[in-house]
């Protein structure tokens, strides 16, 4: 821990209950003013069209920021929020140590441009998903929004972090994509999602939680847990459908938003009886949830959205102490092939299957797995010591002299 105390602000375009859901920035926050910095977290509010909300959270002073914007323009393009947020700025009498983004939308990153032609602390920015290019758009946008957007999403996403003095990315594949932007890889942390052991303290009996839950102790309950992406859940329909065939008594439990789509499919493949879909579920609930499980499922497929992003469930999933079946992409397959915390499968429903089933008959397999992910995130993804190396980076940018990252 550094003696030296930063004022730290964070800008994020993600509503303020998205950021709780995500807890990337959030999360970083906090664990940076328990390290004796002062950090303030700019973030979008849920609903509020005027004014701002100043609230402090766990040492965090938090600031939703209003829009107007709807549906999926509530992602930082609005520029009511940028206005807002740059408002905040230039009345702000913090003189900030350093400004860390969290991606580069047009509500982040322009307010910040403006408010450093006044003051020029040393800029950061996260990157988290690959957006444009093949990516996110291709998959989660509607039509119109690609024809729209499209061009501005690439141009944003690529643009503005070749100039910033650091980044921080989620994994490997963006890592390497903005070394081709021209970023130098000293000014890059690769710093993925972690777990926050206060919220998982210790591996929950099973036993225990179905019976909090009310969940029979009999069933073998499988758990695909989402927040609001959902891309590859067809895998694991067209898996469990499988995995029915030969376990009745099995369950698959689905968190998160529900999609009707995925419940159709469910009906079609006549396993819709054997679903649990629970919705969102109460963040200090979440881990007993999890307990329920047998076996945890990551559809990972090989796309560049998935090469692209490190899927933060596999944090929970690690923490819970249960073995998982994935697919080898990206930073998944690395993990799995270095660390042994499940199984990887081929890309089709047969194959996931497979491996499924292979944990549930191979009990004493399966628990050595869950076991060896938990000491896997404890040694390795305990946000209180990803924080002491962004700490590190952040006092390596503020070194005496900032020569931005542009290696040219």
């Amino acid at each position: 821990m550094t003696d030296r105390a930063l004022r730290v602000l964070m800008i994020s375009h993600h509503r303020r209950s998205k950021v709780n859901l995500a807890n990337r920035s959030l999360a970083m926050a906090r664990h940076l003013a328990r390290r004796g910095h002062s950090v303030t977290l700019l973030t979008t509010a849920d609903s509020n069209k005027v004014g701002l909300v100043e609230r402090e959270e766990d040492g965090v002073n938090i600031i939703e920021i209003p829009d107007l914007f709807w549906g999926v323009l509530r992602s930082g393009w609005d520029p009511w929020s940028a206005l807002n947020r740059l408002l905040y700025l230039l009345r702000s009498d913090i003189e900030f140590d350093l400004i860390h983004l969290f991606e580069s939308r047009p509500s982040v990153v322009h307010p910040t441009q403006l408010y450093r032609l006044k003051r020029k602390p040393p800029l950061i920015i996260d990157w988290v998903d690959w957006i444009g290019r093949g990516g996110i758009l291709d998959v989660r946008r509607p039509r119109w929004y690609r024809i729209l957007f499209g061009g501005m999403e690439t141009f944003y996403e690529e643009h503005f972090r070749a100039n910033a003095d650091g980044l921080t990315v989620i994994c490997t594949a963006l890592r390497e994509r903005a070394q081709g932007l021209g970023v130098s890889p000293g000014a890059i942390l690769h710093i993925p999602v972690g777990v926050d052991f206060d919220v998982y303290p210790v591996v929950l009996e099973k036993a225990a939680c179905r019976r909090e839950l009310g969940f029979s102790q009999e069933d073998k309950i499988l758990i695909f847990a989402g927040v609001d992406a959902d891309f590859d859940l067809p895998l694991v329909m067209g898996a469990f459908a499988r995995v029915v065939e030969q376990y009745p008594e099995t369950r698959l439990m689905l968190t998160g938003k529900s999609n009707p789509e995925m419940l159709s499919l469910a009906r079609e493949y006549g396993i819709a009886d054997r679903i649990i879909s629970t919705g969102y579920v109460p963040f200090d609930r979440f881990p007993t949830y999890l307990g329920c499980a047998d076996v945890f499922l990551l559809p990972f497929p090989n796309t560049v959205y998935n090469v692209g992003r490190w899927p933060s469930k596999v944090c929970d999933y690690m923490a819970s102490g249960r073995p998982i079946v994935s697919n080898p992409t990206g930073d998944i397959r690395t993990l799995f092939e270095r660390q042994g915390v499940g199984l990887l499968a081929d890309e089709t429903p047969e194959g996931f299957a497979a491996k499924i089933v292979h944990l549930l008959e191979h009990p004493a397999t399966a628990e050595e797995m869950g076991r060896q992910a938990r000491r896997t995130a404890e040694a390795e993804y305990d946000w209180g010591a990803l924080v002491a190396h962004l700490e590190d980076f952040y006092l390596k940018v503020l070194g005496p002299v900032n020569k931005g990252v542009s290696a040219t």
